[in-house]
């Protein structure tokens, strides 16, 4: 096959095959029905004479060829759009994009209210679309383009992620405004005979931060009785207000929390790392001027709301 002779086109219908497995999903990525869809794949077939995708129950699976070549063709069509799109210019009031931003939901309440109001201010069509992944599945959907953005207490994800620090927190304790035996301050006896909360959702970045205030704890030989496990935050300050439970979080979070329900902060009475709220995006999107654009916004709303 000579490189003159294919439409560079069917190279995106390939990359989107690649990427969601589905002829119809495929065609959504690139604006195309799916009977044009079927017909480039067709066309792709017939130019490196081999299936390339094979339909199963599980969706469209690539063939050896199809494998080998991925890569190189993902990256390829990467350094194209990056060379067209440094030439080009982010209007947001004219854009017409969604992004997706994955956030913890204790994040979601606390900055998500005053950032969409931004984006509707300025960006009227843009869309947003927040998703909850592990940590691993976070790095892949940002590798491959799924994710724009990913905020939170994350580890650094490796050398083709660019990194930038929102905050510094450091660990408090919260508890009933009507604690019975807790008073404004709480001793390390107290802390460890006391009946704790683990928040831990099952698909979050939150899930990775009360392992590490475990292995922080460990490091220190402290061990908690956890009474309460809970998935969600939904109704977890409530229950704290009612209860003689001690919840150890990050002090934004925690500071949140008080403002819904009779609850107070008291410092944690051991001395822990801070830890860092930040956010991460794949070196396939740094120069992408929405993506630049949308990262600045939310880093300036959220230093914004911490003040």
């Amino acid at each position: 096959m000579q490189l003159n002779k294919l439409d560079l086109n069917l190279l995106l219908i390939f990359d989107a095959l690649m990427r969601t497995r589905s002829v119809t999903l495929a065609g959504e990525r690139v604006g195309l029905s799916q009977s044009a869809t079927s017909n480039s794949l067709q066309r792709l077939r017939e130019a490196f004479g081999d299936k390339l995708f094979v339909r199963t129950p599980t969706g469209m699976q690539p063939t050896g060829l199809a494998l080998e070549i991925a890569d190189e063709v993902g990256e390829a069509l990467d350094r194209l759009r990056q060379a067209i799109e440094r030439s080009r210019v982010f209007d947001p009031a004219q854009a017409r994009r969604t992004f997706r931003i994955l956030l913890s939901d204790i994040a979601q309440q606390a900055h998500l209210p005053t950032f969409v109001a931004l984006l509707r201010r300025e960006a009227p069509h843009v869309d947003l679309a927040g998703v909850s992944l592990p940590v691993r599945e976070a790095k892949e959907a940002m590798a491959s383009g799924e994710l724009d953005l990913a905020v939170g207490f994350l580890p650094d994800l490796g050398a083709d992620f660019h990194r930038q620090s929102l905050f510094v927190e450091h660990w408090v304790c919260v508890i009933s405004r009507e604690h019975p035996t807790i008073g404004e301050a709480m001793t390390p006896e107290q802390y460890l005979s006391a009946a704790h909360v683990s928040y831990r959702p099952a698909a979050s970045i939150h899930a990775s931060l009360d392992q590490l205030l475990e292995t922080q704890f460990a490091g220190q030989g402290v061990r908690r009785r956890v009474a309460l496990s809970v998935s969600y935050s939904s109704g977890l300050a409530a229950t704290l207000a009612l209860s003689d439970l001690v919840l150890t979080a990050p002090y934004g979070p925690a500071r949140s929390m008080i403002h819904s329900q009779p609850l107070r902060i008291v410092p944690l009475p051991f001395q822990l790392p801070t830890i860092d709220l930040n956010m991460q995006w794949h070196d396939r999107m740094h120069h992408d001027p929405g993506n630049r654009w949308f990262r600045q916004r939310f880093a300036a709303n959220y230093c914004d709301s911490r003040q």
